[in-house]
Parts: C-alpha cells; sequence; structure tokens
C-alpha cells in the first residue's frame, strides 16, 4: 500500500530524509541490503551467513522488490528475517538497525542521512576494473551530488588487495583507512568445503545434471551501456562455427550473460544440445557455476579476478574491443597490462585458444594478475576476517556506538 504513495525511489529517500535520525537505532540488529535489480549473492550472503554462526545478532534481510519464495522460506528457517518491501513493518526496521551491510548503494535502503548509533558497511559487488562511482568519466552534476553524499555514510568498505584498496577509496571518495583488506568474501563459495543451502543445492545440482561430465567453456561478458550485447554481436556464422567445434570436442558452451543484459540464447543455437544459458534468475549464484567451469572466456567483466583463484585457463574475446575501450566508461587500469592471457577479437582464433586450453593437464599460474588483485588465497578465511573486521570497526573505543556483540 505505501508504494502506492511512495512509487519512486527518490520519493522513499525523502521521506527517510525527515525520519531517519529520530530513531534509535538498536546495536543488536543487523541489516543486508539487496539492490532491487539483483538478486541475494555473493558477499552479502556469505558474510550474512557469518552473522548467524559466529554472533548473537537479529538478522533482517530487505530488499525493494521481490524476494524469490524458495530463498525467503529457507532464510526464515535460518532465523533471517525477511523483510518485504515498503511497508511499515519494513520500515521500521531499517530505521532501527545498528549496522546496515548492502553491497550497492545506500539509497537501496533509502538512506540518505548519517545518523548517529548507525554503522553502513559497503561490500561492493566486485573487484572493480572498470571505472565506478566517482571515477566515472562525464558524470551529470545531479548524480555526482549522490555520489558525494554517500561517500559521508560510509563507515566502512572492503577490498581484495592493496591496490583494490586505492582504487575504492577512489571511487568511493573515502579515506584509505575505511577500506579494509579482507579479500571477497564470495570467494568461499568457489571451496569445495563451502556448505550450500537448500536453493544453492538445487543451483549446483541443475549445471552438474546440463554438464554431463563434458568440460564447461563458460563465456560470461559484460553488458554494453552504450552499444549492442556482446552476444548479439556474433554472427549467425560465428554461432555455427563456434557449434561445429563443440561438437567435435563435446563441450558444453555455457554462456552467462550480466544481469543488465539479454536473457535469452541467440536464435541459431536456441535448441542446440551444446550450448546453454545459465541466466541470473535461475543461477544467482555465480561462484558456483565458476566453480564447474573448465575454461572461462570474457570480455571486459571482472569475473575472471574471482576466476584467478582457480588456476584455470582464462580467453579474453571481444568484438567491440577498440571501441569498447575508446566509447565506453573506460578502465581503472591499462586493461592491456592486467589481462592475464590472450585476447581476440577473432571466432577463429578464439576456437584455437579454446582448444589449446582444454588440453591443458596443470594448473594455470597467472602470477601477475593474481599478485595485483589478491592479498590472500583460497585457503584464506574470508568470512571470519570481514566478521571480525566489522565488530572491530563497530566497537572502536572513541564509536559513539553501542558494542556489537
Amino acid at each position: 500500500m505505501l508504494n502506492l504513495f511512495f512509487p519512486f525511489r527518490w520519493t522513499k529517500a525523502k521521506l527517510f530524509q525527515y525520519i531517519d535520525c529520530l530513531f534509535q537505532k538498536k546495536h543488536y540488529k543487523v541489516l543486508f541490503v539487496v539492490k532491487s535489480r539483483t538478486y541475494f549473492s555473493g558477499n552479502l550472503r556469505v558474510v550474512l551467513e557469518s552473522f548467524l554462526k559466529y554472533g548473537s545478532h537479529e538478522i533482517y534481510i530487505y530488499k525493494d522488490g521481490d524476494m524469490s519464495p524458495k530463498l525467503t522460506k529457507e532464510l526464515k528457517e535460518l532465523g533471517v528475517h525477511v523483510l518485504k518491501s515498503f511497508t511499515l513493518h519494513s520500515i521500521w526496521h531499517i530505521l532501527t538497525s545498528g549496522t546496515i551491510i548492502l553491497s550497492h548503494n545506500p539509497r537501496d535502503a533509502h538512506i540518505t542521512q548519517k545518523c548517529k548509533r548507525r554503522m553502513i558497511v559497503n561490500l561492493w559487488h566486485g573487484v572493480a576494473i572498470k571505472q565506478i562511482e566517482l571515477l566515472m568519466p562525464n558524470i551529470e552534476s545531479k548524480k555526482l551530488k549522490l555520489l558525494h553524499n554517500n561517500s559521508k555514510l560510509y563507515d566502512m568498505l572492503i577490498a581484495s588487495s592493496q591496490q583494490d584498496k586505492i582504487t575504492n577509496a577512489n571511487a568511493f571518495g573515502v579515506s584509505l583507512d575505511k577500506v579494509h583488506i579482507t579479500g571477497l568474501p564470495r570467494y568461499e563459495i568457489l571451496k569445495s568445503t563451502y556448505r550450500l543451502g537448500t536453493v544453492l543445492k538445487e543451483e549446483e545440482n541443475n549445471i552438474v545434471q546440463i554438464k554431463a561430465k563434458r568440460k564447461l567453456v563458460l563465456f560470461a561478458p559484460t553488458f554494453r551501456e552504450n552499444h549492442t550485447s556482446a552476444i548479439e554481436q556474433i554472427t549467425s556464422e560465428e554461432w555455427e562455427a563456434l557449434s561445429i567445434f563443440a561438437k567435435k570436442t563435446n563441450i558444453l558452451f555455457g554462456i552467462r550473460p550480466h544481469p543488465y543484459d539479454i536473457k535469452y540464447l541467440p536464435k541459431e543455437i536456441m535448441d542446440d544440445p551444446y550450448f546453454h544459458l545459465f541466466e541470473n534468475s535461475s543461477y544467482t549464484e555465480p561462484n558456483i557455476l565458476l566453480k564447474h567451469t573448465d575454461v572461462l572466456i570474457v570480455d571486459y567483466s571482472s569475473i575472471w579476478i574471482d576466476y584467478l583463484l582457480l588456476h584455470r585457463p582464462i580467453i579474453g574475446f571481444s568484438k567491440d574491443y577498440v571501441q569498447y575501450l575508446e566509447e565506453e566508461r573506460g578502465f581503472v587500469y591499462d586493461f592491456n597490462s592486467i589481462f592475464p592471457n590472450t585476447f581476440t577479437t577473432e571466432i577463429n582464433e578464439l576456437i584455437n585458444a579454446i582448444e589449446i586450453s582444454l588440453s591443458i593437464n596443470t594448473p594455470t599460474s597467472y602470477h601477475k594478475a593474481l599478485n595485483l588483485f589478491h592479498q590472500y588465497p583460497l585457503e584464506y578465511d574470508y568470512a571470519i576476517k570481514i566478521y571480525n573486521e566489522i565488530k572491530i570497526q563497530y566497537n572502536k573505543p572513541d564509536s559513539s556506538k553501542a558494542q556489537l556483540s
């Protein structure tokens, strides 16, 4: 009902602007915030699990949109309070939470003000290689104002390495001491020892069944803000060449579009048993898919940074290489110097690179990229590290907050 009176994101934020700091924040209440256009996954999932395992808090999760019924049921069984989109009940718990943990933006919880006795932690959803937030070029004045306001709200951010720490401090407009090198919590999901809940077990079982003991070659491109999707750039003849190769080598060619990209297979391969679409709504946890991937093909997505930890082959492919580098948002680093392996723009070269990669029987090193983006190896306990860092920051002696138990 309230959504009828506050239908837009900015109207909800305006309401909170007036009332937020009037409410006392409870130190024992921890709120996890899911962006409306995404799914509960990755860093948020692993940190929430660490709070359930190590802490004694009231745990809430909020999304200004619909949550999966299966996931909602599972979370409730774990003792998590799943809040509905913008009701009086959810507003009350947002306004009284002492710790808010998010992976995108405070406005996903309608927060625009810094209030006493509340800590806001941003577990940004990936390692940035493209320009993000304040690093983006040609930011409109209205958006720039919002970004600067967000900078004032953050008490803590995380990073995967020293270089990533510097990038995040600049991108989010915070001092270096607010960015903590913990590794990304979602790296835990790459481990064979990571315990899957009911929903994720179902996702993994589906992957295993579809893979059917074949090698999985996964194409995971990012979205284009100004140009045609990377998937749609591939011609019918090129899809046919990939199909012939997949059949000859008996591989599964998986396609993982970005959440903001297309949600279907091109018509040329729609019914081809050697291709499968691993779309986000059905496969919500990318690192489970990566765990079962034998060769990863990417363009400008940073998903390969997670995949580095598995020491498996990575191939770069994009048909709009020059156009993307010159006309999209640009990169934090010199792209050619950080990408760990071959980058091609031709289908025949891509097929040749896949064939070579499939024959590799030893782990792939990629030392330079690993050292740049990963302070810790996969054996590290990312979950307990981030939990302890949040607890330390909340309990600083000069903090006005009550202690986090």
